[in-house]
């Protein structure tokens, strides 16, 4: 089951009720928990997203006013191109996206996570600051920001999904 762990201001958006979220204690396995913040960049509503055992994250840009069931499509769609991006084989983003078939919203339960989101929306703000959210090195920048070293986990979030899943690390190229 995949919980997404949507911040006050993401469940206003998304016009979430009490009743549409699950116990934010919930247990996910490895992979299937993550944090969701709606963030402004350059005046535009951006969705930031990390997972909260590894911080593996991205930037969804110029996000248009979404319902519950476009926000589930959405992540997963842009999971999947990040995680291609990252040179995950198609086996493997399938088997997750299996895993994800079950998805359900909760509050945010980790002040680490969401400290960590903070510091990686300024990161992102200053990436895109002279070239803007629709910048063509956005797929560039998020893959940089996974290979950021993250006070939190004290590791980069790429090593963390490849040591999460027993995958052998990649070699970083700068």
């Amino acid at each position: 089951m995949l919980v997404l762990r949507c911040t006050k201001k993401l469940q206003t958006a998304l016009k979430l009720k009490k009743t549409d979220l699950v116990d934010a204690s919930v247990e996910t396995s490895n992979f299937c928990s993550w944090h969701l913040n709606l963030i402004e960049i350059d005046g535009r509503p951006c969705l930031l997203v990390a997972n909260d055992q590894t911080l593996f994250n991205f930037l969804i840009a110029d996000v248009p006013q979404l319902d519950a069931t476009q926000l589930i499509q959405l992540f997963k769609s842009y999971l999947h191109c990040v995680l291609a991006a990252e040179g995950f084989e198609q086996t493997f983003i399938q088997n997750l996206m299996t895993d994800f078939a079950e998805v359900r919203f909760a509050n945010t339960n980790s002040r680490r996570v969401l400290g960590s989101l903070n510091e990686l929306a300024f990161f992102y703000l200053c990436h895109l600051e002279d070239e803007g959210i629709h910048s063509p090195r956005l797929p560039e920048i998020i893959k940089k920001m996974n290979r950021v070293v993250m006070g939190m986990i004290s590791s980069s979030a790429i090593n963390e999904v490849h040591d999460l899943f027993g995958l052998e690390r990649p070699q970083h190229q700068w």
